[in-house]
């Protein structure tokens, strides 16, 4: 698991911006960013040490935000369809194409009939290019709170928050239930992520929150 590091000042200031924000259950939804095997899976290049630890506690989370009448989005990144990028292109472009083992989401991902499963073609869902319709599933559920989980933390995650920051979203992000490369790229997402764009909180803060209905 990450050592996590993330000083007061940077909380506080957080804070200060009006980043800790009450969560509402019934207008919460926690997107879980590419928990595919590419990232998580034994002998993929791109697997994080911390990885599988980061899932076990994302599964808390989503089972939380279940549990609260919340909604539970599962993303997917596809670099394409099959036979669309070339040969010499990037690895990840090469393993990221539905049908290959790379791809699809780890056994150890719990998924519900309940659940919105999106595939996404930018690094953030919300972004316009990403070809998904996020924004206006998350509209039409009247979503206030977005909680974030998934991989990379200082990838794809870090995008989502910055972009739901900016479409108005109260952003939760879960400093345990994601994962970089190495803690330092993880701390130092959730340093920058605490003073401008989200609330930072571990496992057991967000189903305490989602428990009471209350901000922690």
């Amino acid at each position: 698991m990450h050592k996590i590091s993330l000083p007061s000042a940077a909380v506080e200031r957080g804070r200060v911006m009006g980043l800790h924000k009450t969560i509402a259950p019934a207008t919460t939804a926690v997107v879980a960013i590419d928990f595919q095997n590419f990232f998580l899976a034994d002998g993929e290049p791109m697997g994080m040490v911390n990885a599988r630890d980061a899932l076990a506690n994302a599964n808390r989370v989503h089972a939380a935000v279940r549990a609260a009448g919340g909604l539970v989005v599962l993303t997917q990144h596809s670099c394409g369809p099959p036979g669309e990028v070339p040969p010499d292109q990037p690895l990840a472009e090469q393993a990221l194409l539905p049908g290959s083992a790379s791809y699809e989401l780890h056994a150890d991902l719990v998924v519900d009939p309940s659940d919105v499963r999106i595939v996404k073609r930018r690094s953030s869902p919300l972004h316009p290019e990403a070809d998904t319709e996020l924004l206006a599933i998350l509209r039409e559920r009247g979503i206030e709170t977005l909680i974030i989980t998934g991989l990379a933390s200082n990838g794809c995650c870090d995008c989502l928050a910055r972009d739901a920051f900016q479409h108005g979203f109260n952003v939760v992000f879960v400093s345990d239930a994601s994962a970089a490369m190495s803690d330092e790229e993880h701390n130092a997402t959730l340093l920058n992520l605490a003073i401008y764009y989200a609330n930072v909180l571990d496992t057991a803060a967000v189903e305490a929150a989602l428990g009471k209905g209350s901000g922690a």
